[in-house]
C-alpha cells in the first residue's frame, strides 16, 4: 500500500463527522465537519473507483475542486438506475461484508454493498436520527411490524430497515406481519393482525408500529370494519416507511391517515411518523412531529429540474441529488434519485436546517422496490 493510499484509507473527517451527537444541529460546526467528510470521501473514491473516476474527469471535476459548500452540488453524481446495472465498489471485494438489495422478486434489483465500518456507521446515523427525534425509549414496548419475518427477508434493503426500527424500545413481543404461509411463501392476513392489536390492548402496554403503511393501512380498515376502537398506553408510536408503491391508488394523504391512527387506536398524530430513504443513498429522513421530512446532518439535498438537471431554488419540484460521505465501499456519495421532491426551510417543529418534501416517483415506469413486492400480496388478496 502506498502512502498516499494509506492516507486516503484514514477517515478522521468522517469520524469527527460521526462523532456529532445530535443529528439536526446544522451550524457552522457541522457543515464544516461535513464538507470536510465529503472532501475525505470524494477523493478516497476518486482514487479507488475508476468507473466514478472516469466520470469526474467527463464532468471536469476533481478532488482539488471540492473546496467549498458552494461546490457540493457540482460533486458528479451517479443515477439510483445505475446501480441496478452495474456493480460498483470503491473496496476489494474480501473488504465488503454486508450487501442489500432494493427489491424483491420482481423487477432489476439495485445491489448495495457495505463494508463492516460503513455498516457500523449506518446504524449509528439511525440511532443518531432516533435519538434526536426523541423516538428512543427505554420502557418495553409490544412490536407489530408490517413487514417480512426476517427469516423471508433474504437481504432485502427495506425488511431490514424496518426490523432495525423495531429495536428503539426494549420488546415484550415482536410481530411481523408477512410471514411463511403454508407453503413457505409470505403470507398476510390483515384479521390477525387486527388480533394481535387487541390483545396488545388489552395488555395495557405501550405499542410501537412500524413497516409498510399499505398493509397497516389494510389492517385500520379492517379493524374499522370490525366496529372496534383500540386504545394504548402513552409512549406508542406508528413510524412507517417504504411508501405505497403498486398500491398509489389507495394511498392516504399523511394527515389523514394520522387522523384515522389516532382515531382507532388513540395514538396521537404527533406520533405517527414516516421515513424515507433507498438503499442507494442510504441515509433515513424521518418526519418531525409537524410531519416534515427533515435533512440530517449526514447527508446534503440539492433539487434538479428533471429536463435541464439544472439546481432549482427552494420549494420548487424536481429530483433529488442526495449527498452522504458514510459509505467506503461503493462510490454513492452522490445520487440523483427517481422520486420527485422540493426543499424548505423554517419548519414550525424549530429544528433547523431543511426540510424535504416528496411529490411521487418520476418516469412513467415505477422504480420497482421490495415494497412494490410486498403489496402484490395485497394485490392478490384482493383478486
Amino acid at each position: 500500500m502506498t502512502a498516499d493510499h494509506a492516507t486516503l484509507s484514514q477517515t478522521p473527517a468522517l469520524d469527527a463527522l460521526m462523532a456529532l451527537p445530535d443529528a439536526f444541529a446544522h451550524n457552522a460546526d457541522s457543515d464544516a465537519r461535513f464538507l470536510a467528510a465529503m472532501q475525505e470521501a470524494f477523493a478516497f473514491h476518486y482514487q479507488a473507483s475508476p468507473i466514478y473516476r472516469t466520470l469526474c474527469q467527463q464532468a471536469g471535476f476533481a478532488p482539488q475542486d471540492l473546496k467549498s459548500a458552494d461546490d457540493l452540488a457540482k460533486l458528479p453524481y451517479i443515477l439510483v438506475d445505475v446501480f441496478k446495472r452495474h456493480h460498483l465498489t470503491s473496496l476489494p471485494e474480501q473488504d465488503i461484508t454486508i450487501t442489500f438489495t432494493s427489491s424483491g422478486t420482481s423487477g432489476q434489483k439495485s445491489h448495495i454493498a457495505l463494508d463492516q465500518a460503513s455498516f457500523d456507521r449506518q446504524a449509528l446515523m439511525r440511532r443518531r436520527i432516533i435519538e434526536s427525534q426523541g423516538l428512543s425509549s427505554d420502557t418495553p414496548v409490544n412490536y407489530l411490524v408490517f413487514s417480512y419475518d426476517p427469516s423471508l427477508a433474504q437481504g432485502v434493503g427495506a425488511a431490514h430497515t424496518h426490523a432495525i426500527y423495531a429495536t428503539f424500545a426494549p420488546a415484550l413481543e415482536k410481530v411481523f406481519a408477512i410471514r411463511a404461509g403454508a407453503d413457505g411463501k409470505p403470507s398476510f392476513d390483515e384479521r390477525d393482525c387486527v388480533d394481535v392489536l387487541c390483545r396488545y390492548a388489552e395488555q395495557g402496554a405501550p405499542v410501537r408500529i412500524g413497516g409498510f403503511p399499505a398493509f397497516a393501512w389494510r389492517t385500520l380498515q379492517e379493524l374499522e370494519r370490525q366496529g372496534k376502537r383500540l386504545r394504548f398506553a402513552p409512549g406508542s408510536l406508528v413510524i412507517h416507511g417504504g411508501g405505497w408503491k403498486s398500491m398509489a391508488d389507495e394511498a392516504i394523504a399523511p394527515e389523514l391517515y394520522a387522523a384515522k391512527v389516532e382515531e382507532l387506536l388513540g395514538i396521537p398524530h404527533t406520533h405517527v411518523r414516516d421515513f424515507y430513504g433507498f438503499v442507494e443513498h442510504g441515509v433515513p429522513y424521518i418526519t418531525c412531529s409537524e410531519g416534515h421530512f427533515h435533512v440530517p446532518v449526514y447527508g446534503r439535498v440539492f433539487i434538479r429540474d428533471p429536463l435541464t438537471l439544472k439546481l432549482l431554488p427552494e420549494g420548487e419540484v424536481g429530483l433529488p441529488q442526495m449527498l452522504t460521505p458514510y459509505n467506503r465501499a461503493q462510490p454513492n456519495i452522490s445520487v440523483l434519485a427517481t422520486d420527485y421532491a422540493a426543499l424548505h426551510q423554517n419548519c414550525p417543529c424549530g429544528r433547523p436546517g431543511w426540510t424535504l418534501s416528496l411529490h411521487g416517483r418520476a418516469g412513467v415506469r415505477k422504480h420497482q422496490g421490495c415494497a412494490l413486492t410486498a403489496s402484490e400480496l395485497l394485490r392478490a388478496r384482493a383478486a
